[in-house]
């Protein structure tokens, strides 16, 4: 019995040691770069990470915001991080969370987003609701590596599973009220290139993978 649970106790996963240093996300994510500014109006609406973390129960931190260009594009962002609960990034994918809101979701896509140059595979998707239109672009990173999916995800945390350390998660997602995906999704894709570039390089290793 003491061997059993002595094995028992070896073979439980460790939270990453990387995770410990993860800064709160209201200071990871600038307030205003390239273009993009917090929209004021918005921001009053917007429980602080600690609340919205509470809210969606499995994360260590949540932060939601709306950024504006000076031509009133507005886009959403929320990032979900949690350092020891990354399995339940799966439970809000948006092609998985948003029909559970009532919303029809089509157009899913897997693509290949090149902020700053760089590579990171994502998803886009469209969700739909009578009057209300929501193109979203997706990445999720598991332990500093974006994962282009959800059997991708699995795997990487498979994977390290077997060395017993628990991986720290993150999910950025971009959307817009707009009945047009396309130029959604342009633009989705202009905030993260300008996101990118603002960036230090740890940080972007935590917001992209980079």
């Amino acid at each position: 019995m003491g061997l059993a649970a002595a094995a028992a106790q070896w073979a439980r996963p460790v939270p990453d040691p990387a995770a410990a240093g993860m800064p709160p996300l209201d200071r990871l994510f600038p307030v205003a770069f390239g273009v993009w500014r917090v929209d004021p109006r918005a921001e009053m609406l917007v429980k602080p990470p600690q609340q919205q973390a509470k809210v969606y129960g499995i994360y260590d931190q949540v932060l939601e915001r709306t950024y504006v260009d000076g031509q009133g594009a507005r886009i959403m962002l929320l990032a979900a991080q949690g350092s020891e609960q990354s399995a339940g990034l799966q439970l809000h994918r948006p092609e998985v969370c948003y029909p559970g809101n009532g919303f029809r979701v089509r157009g899913v896509q897997r693509v290949v987003l090149r902020p700053a140059g760089h590579p990171v595979p994502g998803t886009r998707l469209h969700a739909w609701l009578p009057g209300r239109s929501e193109p979203i672009t997706y990445w999720m990173v598991l332990g500093g590596e974006v994962v282009a999916d959800s059997a991708a995800f699995r795997l990487r945390q498979l994977r390290f599973g077997l060395r017993r350390r628990l991986l720290d998660g993150m999910l950025v997602r971009l959307s817009s009220i707009d009945p047009d995906p396309e130029r959604a999704y342009g633009q989705h894709a202009r905030l993260a290139d300008e996101l990118a570039a603002a960036l230090s390089s740890e940080a972007r290793a935590r917001v992209m993978g980079m």
